[in-house]
C-alpha cells in the first residue's frame, strides 16, 4: 500500500516554492508599476496641456498607480503571510470608507465627491500596502526596487530642470491666467505634489549617503534634486530641501556638530543665491516675480499676515472649515466623513482628523510612528526617527504629502529600509511582512 501523505520535508519545499513565486509576483508588479509612473504623470500632464483644472479623462497616472496598489494587494493575499496588523490597517480605512458612505447616504456629499474622497482615503492608506509589499521582497529584490525609485526620482527632478532650461509652458508650476509666480514642476501633476516629491526624494537620495557614504552618482542625485527644489518654485521645497539636509546631519554628526555644519551649509547657500540672482538676469526675473507675489499675498491678508503668507492661506480655509464644523455639533471630528474634496484645508493632520474621526486618526498615527520610528542607535534608525520628525512638519503645515500617491512608494521604501536596520537582520525572510 502506497503512503499518499506530505513528508514534513516535502510540505516545506512546496512553501518555499510558494513564498518565492509570490516574492516573485510582488516584486515584478512594483517593477512594473514604478517603471510606467514617469511615464503616466507625463501623459496626465500632456493631456492637460497646461490647464489648472483637473480632468478624470486625463488621470492616467492615478489608473497606473491604483492597478499598482490593488495588484499588490491581490498578491499578497494570495502569499498567505499578511500580518496582522496588516489586517487592522485595512479595517481601519474600510471604517473610514463606511463613514464617508454614510456622509453620502445622508446628502452630505454628491456622488463625484463622494467618488474623490474614497479615491483619496486609498491614497492615504496605500502607504501601509507599499511597506507590506517591500516587506515581503528579500534584500536583492529591494535593492533592484530602490535602483528603480532613484532612476525615477531623477527623471522627475531632470524634468523639473529641463522645464526651467527650455521654459516649457506646460511644465510650469503656475499656468496661464495663474502664472503669477515662477516655478516649474515637471511631469508632475500638481506643484504641491511635486514639493511632496522633493521631500520623499531627497529622504530616500540621503538615507542611501547614509548607508553606503558619499559617491558621485549620490551627490548627482542630490544635488539635481536640490536645483529642482529651488526651480519649482513652492515654499515647501525650499524647506523639504533644508530640513532633510538637517535630518542627514543629526543622525550622521549629533546635535552640535550638525548644528554647525548647517550654519556653513545654509551661509554657502545664501552666498551662492545671491550670486545666481545678480549674474543671471533669468533668474532675477523669477525671483522678482515671486517677490511680488507674496508681497500681494501679504498686503491683502488682513491680520496675522506672517503666518497667511507662510501657510499659503490655510490658515484662513482651517477657520472656515471651524465654522462650518460649529454648525454639525463638530461630530466629524469624533466619527469622521466629512466632505474634505469640497472643504480642504491642505494640511494633511486636519484633514486626516476630519475624513477619519480623531479615535481613528490616533490608530492611524501610532501605525504611522511605527514605521519610521524603530530601535536602534546607528545612523539609519535615527535618520528614520528625524525624516520622520520632518515628514509630520510638512505635511501637517503644507500638506499633499501622505494624500499623495506619487510620495507613497518613495515614504515605503525609507520606512522599510529603516526597519530592516532596526531588525538588524539582512533579508525579508527574518522580518515577515
Amino acid at each position: 500500500m502506497i503512503d499518499s501523505t506530505i513528508s514534513p520535508c516535502d510540505s516545506k519545499i512546496r512553501t518555499s516554492a510558494w513564498d518565492n513565486s509570490s516574492r516573485v509576483t510582488i516584486w515584478l508588479a512594483l517593477l512594473v508599476g514604478i517603471a510606467l509612473s514617469p511615464l503616466a504623470d507625463f501623459m496626465s500632464v500632456y493631456a492637460l496641456k497646461g490647464q489648472v483644472g483637473g480632468d478624470i479623462g486625463a488621470r492616467y497616472s492615478l489608473f497606473v498607480r491604483g492597478g499598482l496598489v490593488v495588484a499588490l494587494i491581490v498578491a499578497m493575499l494570495f502569499s498567505g503571510r499578511v500580518r496582522l496588523s496588516n489586517w487592522r490597517v485595512f479595517l481601519l480605512a474600510l471604517f473610514v470608507v463606511i463613514t464617508s458612505c454614510s456622509a453620502f447616504a445622508f446628502d452630505e456629499m454628491s456622488s463625484r465627491e463622494f467618488v474623490e474622497e474614497v479615491i483619496v482615503i486609498a491614497k492615504v492608506f496605500s502607504l501601509f500596502v507599499y511597506v507590506a509589499a517591500l516587506s515581503q521582497l528579500n534584500d536583492a529584490q529591494l535593492e533592484k526596487v530602490e535602483a528603480l525609485l532613484r532612476l525615477t526620482l531623477f527623471v522627475y527632478a531632470l524634468a523639473i530642470v529641463a522645464g526651467a532650461v527650455f521654459s516649457i509652458d506646460i511644465f510650469r508650476s503656475y499656468r496661464g491666467e495663474t502664472q503669477i509666480r515662477a516655478g516649474y514642476k515637471g511631469i508632475i501633476y500638481a506643484q504641491n505634489e511635486a514639493s511632496a516629491l522633493v521631500l520623499a526624494g531627497l529622504g530616500l537620495a540621503y538615507l542611501h549617503i547614509v548607508q553606503h557614504g558619499w559617491s558621485a552618482r549620490r551627490i548627482g542625485l542630490a544635488a539635481i534634486f536640490f536645483v529642482a527644489a529651488f526651480l519649482l518654485g513652492t515654499k515647501g521645497a525650499l524647506v523639504s530641501g533644508f530640513g532633510v539636509v538637517a535630518a542627514y546631519s543629526f543622525a550622521r554628526y549629533g546635535a552640535l556638530k550638525a548644528a554647525v555644519r548647517l550654519a556653513v551649509v545654509v551661509a554657502l547657500m545664501v552666498v551662492v543665491a545671491i550670486a545666481v540672482y545678480f549674474l543671471m538676469p533669468s533668474v532675477r526675473v523669477a525671483v522678482d516675480l515671486s517677490i511680488q507675489y507674496f508681497s500681494y499675498q501679504s498686503d491683502h491678508a488682513g491680520g496675522d499676515k506672517i503666518v497667511t503668507v507662510l501657510l499659503s492661506g490655510r490658515n484662513l480655509k482651517f477657520s472656515n472649515v471651524w465654522e462650518d464644523l460649529s454648525n454639525r455639533g463638530f461630530l466629524p471630528l469624533l466619527i469622521g466623513g466629512y466632505p474634505t474634496v469640497r472643504y480642504p484645508i491642505e494640511m494633511d493632520g486636519p484633514d486626516f482628523m476630519l475624513i477619519m474621526g480623531i479615535p481613528i486618526f490616533c490608530l492611524y498615527m501610532r501605525d504611522l510612528v511605527r514605521l519610521y520610528v524603530r530601535s536602534g542607535k546607528d545612523h539609519v534608525t535615527s535618520y528614520g526617527k528625524y525624516f520622520f520628525i520632518l515628514l509630520l512638519l510638512v505635511s501637517c503645515s503644507a500638506g499633499h504629502v501622505l494624500t499623495s500617491a506619487i510620495v507613497a512608494p518613495y515614504l515605503a521604501m525609507i520606512a522599510d529600509i529603516v526597519r530592516r536596520r532596526s531588525a538588524g537582520k539582512p533579508g525579508a525572510d527574518t522580518a515577515q511582512p
